[in-house]
């Protein structure tokens, strides 16, 4: 989108995704490590500020 339409962007684009750390082994950690919905709708509300 950016390399694309980068003159008609009112801000740059945003990126919601795992952190930039290891995988943790445990599946509980694992979970929490994994975007899930909720911080998808948050990271989205975050870039348009609502």
């Amino acid at each position: 989108m950016q390399e694309q339409a980068f003159d008609y962007l009112d801000a740059p684009v945003g990126r919601v995704g795992a952190p930039f750390t290891p995988v943790p082994f445990s599946p509980s950690l694992e979970a929490e490590y994994v975007p899930n919905a909720d911080r998808i709708v948050d990271g989205i509300r975050e870039t348009l500020g609502m």
